[in-house]
């Protein structure tokens, strides 16, 4: 596709660029979660505040090894430029059908999906409405779009591979997604070492390897997703009404933006019960993914998530998020024995007690296993397949003895 002879300020028109509109909070009682909020203004460099930053990380273990979610508050990116990305992501993912077939990011759906395929999940471009199979012969009814590797240069010398909307606003969308790969992930890695008790910058040398360069071979990426009604209620109740099924992410962190609507649900590592995730206005909501909970060595965990039917009051409404998954290198050995962490050690994390039964494992390995299997299992399925010694999800954590 040729370049746009269009300003930006035509195709914002040609497209209805337009603010994204979220229900109201929900009035019901539906006893979310509110989750702990780490206030990145608190992280300031130098040996002077090296206390002030510890305190940041006690706050933030006490998240990451229990639920493995929090809130990311005061993280550096204004609230007006996250609503600018959510209304140029609310066209893009509402183009006609037909234009969107242009832009697959594979196969039109999982079934279609070719062997060494990264798949719709992960490639580059649209992942279309009804990829996936949920449950009882229904598909699902999400929309999104993932661009990738944003931090390599090429990223912004190809303007031609996205949709002409996106090309008009390429680099402020790759500009949010590096400043999350760039800054604001090195800050957390550096919290996580000191939770550790180990030298800050170690995780980041060790597993994510020229983070930020075109060296980088995270494969880390960006998703503009779009959670649509289903249009038979029938349909929506043969899923048992949850629109993704229970999982963890492949990921090292991924960061979601908080919005008022309640579909986002995780599994209650104390009860085991599924729960909403409280909305904290600007705020980001992070999880830890498996990468993490392996390089931890399980310290931390990559939880289940799922999303469902929001509460009645906010039914019938589209759901919006801005996700970004930051990966360690694929090269990367995910396993605990490079931290030399004398807490790990005090715990017994390590490959003579807890980890006897994990095998030798790099990301790639881990991304390519798990990623065969994506969207191919039904919706809240407990699946106990086991790969390189590590469970493809947690469900065991919460299995009743």
């Amino acid at each position: 596709m040729a370049p746009s002879i269009l300003s930006v300020e035509e195709i914002d028109s040609k497209y209805n660029v337009r603010k994204f509109v979220d229900p109201p909070p929900t009035k019901e009682d539906v006893d979310p979660l509110t989750l702990t909020a780490i206030d990145l203004s608190y992280f300031k460099e130098g040996e002077e505040f090296l206390e002030q930053r510890k305190k940041l990380a006690k706050t933030l273990e006490s998240s990451i090894t229990t639920y493995g979610f929090f809130n990311l508050i005061n993280f550096g990116v204004s609230n007006e430029d996250i609503e600018r990305i959510r209304a140029i992501s609310q066209s893009l993912l509402t183009i006609p059908h037909e234009e969107k077939l242009k832009y697959l990011a594979s196969a039109a759906t999982k079934e279609e999906e070719k062997e060494g395929n990264i798949g719709g999940e992960r490639g580059q471009g649209f992942k279309p409405k009804g990829y996936w199979a949920i449950k009882n012969g229904i598909r699902d009814s999400i929309d999104f779009y993932n661009v990738r590797d944003t931090y390599h240069d090429s990223f912004l010398e190809n303007p031609q591979r996205h949709p002409e909307l996106l090309q008009a606003h390429l680099k402020e969308v790759a500009d949010y997604y590096n400043y999350l790969h760039r800054v604001i992930l090195p800050k957390l890695l550096r919290l996580c070492d000191l939770i550790l008790e180990i030298p800050e910058g170690t995780i980041e040398k060790n597993y994510f390897h020229n983070l930020g360069t075109n060296q980088d071979t995270s494969g880390s990426h960006g998703r503009l997703m779009l959670y649509q009604p289903y249009e038979n209620p029938e349909d929506f109740e043969q899923t048992d009404k949850v629109f993704l099924r229970g999982h963890s992410d492949i990921s090292g962190f991924t960061f979601i933006t908080s919005q008022p609507i309640l579909a986002l649900q995780i599994k209650d590592v104390f009860s085991g019960n599924w729960r909403y995730v409280n909305h904290r206005e600007n705020s980001l909501v992070v999880n830890i993914g498996d990468a993490l909970e392996f390089i931890s060595g399980g310290l931390f965990k990559a939880c289940l998530h799922r999303v469902v039917e929001p509460p009645s009051d906010q039914l019938g409404h589209n759901r919006l998020v801005i996700i970004y998954f930051c990966n360690p290198s694929d090269e990367s050995e995910l396993d605990p024995e490079l931290l030399e962490s004398p807490k790990l050690a005090r715990l017994g994390y390590t490959k003579v007690d807890k980890l006897k039964d994990w095998d030798k494992i790099q990301f790639h390995d881990w991304n390519d296993a798990k990623g065969k299997l994506l969207g191919r299992t039904e919706a809240g399925e407990r699946n106990l397949l086991q790969y390189y010694g590590r469970f493809i999800e947690r469900w065991h954590h919460f299995v009743k003895t």
